[in-house]
C-alpha cells in the first residue's frame, strides 16, 4: 500500500520537530556528490548531507552514488575503451580526472570526485553527515574500510569511539552494516530500505539501529505506526514537494531526505515553501510505460498557468529525481488558465506542445517521481510529486 498524498495547496501544516537531510547534497539544484552541492545544502540550513561511499582500484574511499561513473561523469569521453566504466576498476588519480559536474549545467564543469577524506573536511562541524555505505557486494571491505578511516579521524571519532559531531552510517545491506557496527558500535546506524520490514524484525533492529530509511513512495501510515511502536526513528527518501513534506509530518517522521532542503527547510519553519512562484504549476507528469512505442512516446509534463496573466516559460526547464533534464523551447507563453504540455521525446511542436526530442525515458514509470520546475535562472517555481 502507497502513502496516498493530501491535496497540493491543503492547510498549514502543524509543525513538528523535523531533521533535513541533503540528498547527496543539494542536488536539486547542484550536481550531486559534488563539493558544490555539499556548499550548497549547508548553506541551505540542512542538518545532515546523505551522500556515498565506495572503493577505488586502488583502496581509495571516494563519495559517489552509482556503481558506475557512465551517468554523472564524461568517463565515456575520457576512458572510452573501459566500459561499464565501474567506480571500483578505477584508481583514485583515474577518477580524479573525471569531470563530475558538467553533466548537470556546463555552470560546475570541473567539479571533482571527492574523498571522503576531503568530504569529512568540507564539513568540518558546519553540519552532520549521512553516510550509506554503498554497494557492498561491488566494494569488499567498504565497512571495515569506512570505520577504519573515520576511527582516525579524530575530529569525528573521540578515542572512546563515540562521534564528535552528527553521524549516521546506512546501507541497504545489512550485513554490512552489522560489520560496520561491530566496529564502531557507538556510531548510529540505519537501515535503508524499498518497503519498511515486518514488524518482528523491526524489533530486532531496534537493539541496534537507530533509523529505518523506507522509499517514500510505498510508505503508508501503518507502517509509520510500527517504525514508532518499535522505538526506531524514521527518515524516508526521497521527499521532494510540498504535499509529501505535509504529509510525511503528519505522520510524525523524524527526518526527510530531499534534493531541495532550501525548500523544506522554509516550510519547516512555517514560510512558503516557493516564495518565487510564478503561476505556473506542474498540473501532471504522465511517465513512460512499456506498451509504448517507443516506451517513452508518451511521456511528458502538463504545465499550468494558475495565473490572470500570461507568463513566458521559454528557456524554463523540468529535472527529475535522478537530475534529468527537459527543458521548455524558445517561444512558449501559457496564457492564463492554458496547459502546455513538455515531451520528452521527438515530435512535432505547436502553441500547447513542446517536444525535447530524447531518445530515452525520464520520468518514473516503476513506483514514482517527482518534478521540479525552475525558471532559466534556475529558481524553483513548482515541485510535483506523483506515485504510479
Amino acid at each position: 500500500m502507497s502513502a496516498i498524498l493530501p491535496a497540493r495547496s491543503g492547510a498549514p501544516v502543524t509543525v513538528r520537530p523535523c531533521l533535513t537531510y541533503a540528498h547527496r547534497g543539494s542536488s536539486g539544484m547542484a550536481p550531486e556528490n559534488t563539493a558544490a552541492a555539499f556548499e550548497l545544502a549547508i548553506a541551505d540550513g540542512a542538518d545532515y548531507v546523505e551522500t556515498d561511499v565506495q572503493l577505488s582500484a586502488d583502496g581509495e574511499l571516494v563519495v559517489i552514488h552509482d556503481v558506475t561513473l557512465a551517468r554523472t561523469t564524461d568517463a565515456r569521453l575520457l576512458f572510452a575503451d573501459r566500459a561499464p566504466w565501474n567506480v571500483h576498476d578505477f584508481t583514485l588519480a583515474e577518477l580524479k580526472k573525471l569531470d563530475i559536474g558538467g553533466w548537470y549545467d556546463d555552470a560546475f564543469t570541473g567539479q571533482q570526485i571527492l574523498t571522503l577524506d576531503e568530504l569529512l573536511d568540507l564539513l568540518g562541524g558546519r553540519v552532520g553527515l549521512n553516510l550509506e555505505l554503498k554497494a557492498p557486494a561491488a566494494n569488499p571491505g567498504l565497512a571495515g574500510a569506512v570505520a577504519a578511516r573515520l576511527r582516525g579521524r579524530r575530529d569525528w571519532i573521540g578515542p572512546d569511539g563515540r562521534p564528535r559531531q552528527p553521524l549516521v552510517v546506512g546501507s541497504f545491506d545489512e550485513q554490512a552494516l552489522r560489520d560496520f557496527h561491530a566496529r564502531l558500535p557507538a556510531v548510529p546506524v540505519s537501515l535503508i530500505a524499498y518497503d519498511v520490514p515486518a514488524s518482528g524484525r523491526l524489533t530486532d533492529l531496534a537493539e541496534w539501529t537507530f533509523s529505518v530509511n523506507p522509499d517514500i513512495r510505498r510508505l503508508c501510515p501503518e507502517d509509520v505506526a510500527r517504525v514508532a511502536e518499535a522505538g526506531l526513528a524514521l527518515v524516508p527518501w526521497t521527499v521532494d514537494a510540498p504535499q509529501s513534506w505535509r504529509w510525511a509530518l503528519d505522520t510524525g517522521c523524524a527526518g526527510m531526505i530531499t534534493n531541495y532542503p532550501d525548500a523544506l527547510r522554509k516550510l519547516l519553519h512555517g514560510r512558503d515553501p516557493l516564495p518565487d512562484a510564478a503561476g505556473v504549476v506542474v498540473q501532471d507528469v504522465v511517465h513512460h510505460r512499456p506498451d509504448d512505442e517507443p516506451p517513452w512516446a508518451g511521456e511528458h509534463v502538463v504545465l499550468r498557468n494558475v495565473s490572470g496573466q500570461s507568463v513566458d516559460v521559454s528557456g524554463w526547464y523540468l529535472r527529475s529525481q535522478s537530475s534529468k533534464r527537459v527543458v521548455v523551447g524558445d517561444g512558449y507563453v501559457i496564457a492564463p488558465g492554458g496547459l502546455l504540455r513538455v515531451w520528452t521525446g521527438p515530435g512535432t511542436d505547436d502553441a500547447a506542445n513542446c517536444h525535447n526530442g530524447h531518445a530515452a525515458a525520464v520520468w518514473n514509470g516503476t513506483k514514482g517521481d517527482s518534478a521540479g520546475l525552475h525558471r532559466v535562472d534556475g529558481t524553483i517555481v513548482d515541485l510535483h510529486a506523483y506515485l504510479v
